[in-house]
């Protein structure tokens, strides 16, 4: 029904032709008996959600228990979210958290020729997990390097620059074109220090994107958060989706789903 939908609102809207597909998942707190204890500790639940950002509508979910990683197979929403797009839209793009830095589904994004979903280019831009090869190169990065991006801040120095790193994970293919890894450094104004005596902060993305310039790629991956965000906001506490039904015995009632 939900894919039905999304195909009438194409037709409708058949001018709009570029998609950016953001996925990411959420914690639902629950008491329930059968709810199981997310990584924050609490029991509960963590469905997953994509949503076409230009339209502001929910592509494709996944509901799952609250012990389900993030990072667990997220190739699969990711899927089925391309897959309900209308055949009007013609140019494609994707942003995820540092949950969908996972090889299978970077892997299916960079690969033009891929199966179950549209062809051609994929543009995508991706929270790198921070592994310790990674930090290691950031850190090795020169000093005029690094420029700043995005508005200044009152209380921190933002800064990104190019970090050439090629992960050494057996998930690499040498067939592949590789990867752009953009770094990011944040440092305290005044010389201030982080939690822990830290001076600096680093964060990377990930992405296949490469004639846009770093602090433009930050900015664009970013603004996720005005998307996927705000419709786990609106499900949990608008439409009730924070709040799991449950029978007085604390289980869910037959045919009781969290659509």
């Amino acid at each position: 029904m939900n894919r039905s939908l999304v195909q009438e609102l194409g037709s409708r809207c058949a001018g709009q032709r570029i998609a950016t597909v953001d996925q990411d998942a959420t914690i639902i707190e629950s008491r329930k008996q059968e709810a199981l204890r997310s990584y924050e500790g609490e029991p509960g639940y963590q469905p997953m959600l994509a949503v076409w950002a230009e339209m502001d509508v929910v592509l494709a979910d996944q509901f799952r228990d609250g012990n389900v990683p993030a990072m667990m197979e997220p190739l699969t929403v990711a899927k089925a979210a391309f897959a309900a797009l209308p055949g009007t839209v013609k140019t494609y793009y994707y942003r995820g958290d540092s949950a969908c830095h996972e090889s299978g589904l970077v892997n299916w994004l960079r690969d033009e020729k891929r199966a179950d979903g549209p062809q051609g280019f994929i543009g995508f831009a991706i929270s790198a997990r921070m592994s310790e090869a990674l930090h290691g190169a950031i850190l090795a990065v020169p000093e005029e390097a690094w420029k700043p991006y995005g508005e200044p801040h009152l209380e921190e120095i933002r800064e990104c620059a190019e970090v050439p790193f090629v992960p050494g994970e057996r998930s690499e293919h040498k067939q592949t074109e590789p990867l752009r890894y953009v770094g990011i450094r944040i440092r305290k104004r005044q010389g201030g220090l982080f939690e822990g005596g830290l001076a600096s902060r680093h964060f990377a993305l990930v992405s296949n994107i490469w004639d846009w310039k770093a602090g433009r790629l930050i900015e664009w991956h970013r603004g996720k958060a005005g998307t996927i965000e705000a419709v786990h906001d609106v499900v949990k506490n608008e439409l009730a989706g924070g709040c799991c039904p449950a029978s007085p015995s604390g289980l869910t009632p037959p045919g009781c789903g969290w659509r």
